[in-house]
């Protein structure tokens, strides 16, 4: 289990594409975001909880709130569901829908119990993983039962 990949928001850190493309199965991620965006050099992120993070994510004020409150996550914030995740639960992305059901699975579960499951969900039968947008595997090319579109 990787702590580091449990998002304090709620996300799972192990389907992001930042962290998926720094993994050397998935090469055809970092194309796609050097594509993408000129500027990314290498990807940099090893999770919300790693002293490597993407530029988004080290400026995330949700994370910087858990911090200075000394909670694991906002599920064990007695102000959650704030403002804050509110705003970032429905600012388009499709992967930030399910924050607050993942927050309370978090809080039932337990973060080990939790982040076994995320990685499960998150890896295809032949045992490559995948990021929160790929419908089927690069390597076998078995549809994926869970993605975002």
């Amino acid at each position: 289990m990787n702590y580091k990949l449990l998002g304090v928001c709620g996300l799972y850190c192990g389907a992001c594409n930042h962290y998926q493309a720094s993994l050397t199965q998935n090469a055809h991620l970092l194309q796609e975001l050097l594509q993408k965006d000129k500027t990314v050099e290498e990807p940099t992120c090893q999770g919300c909880r790693s002293d490597r993070l993407y530029s988004h994510c080290s400026e995330c004020k949700i994370r910087e709130c858990t911090e200075d409150k000394g909670i694991d996550h906002c599920g064990d914030c007695t102000d959650a569901p704030c403002e804050m995740l509110r705003n970032f639960q429905s600012d388009g992305r499709a992967h930030h829908l399910d924050v607050m059901h993942n927050l309370a699975e978090l809080k039932e579960q337990g973060c080990e119990e939790w982040l076994k499951k995320q990685e499960l969900k998150w890896k295809c039968q032949c045992g490559a993983s995948h990021s929160w947008y790929e419908a089927e595997c690069h390597l076998c090319g078995s549809p994926f039962d869970f993605y975002y579109k």
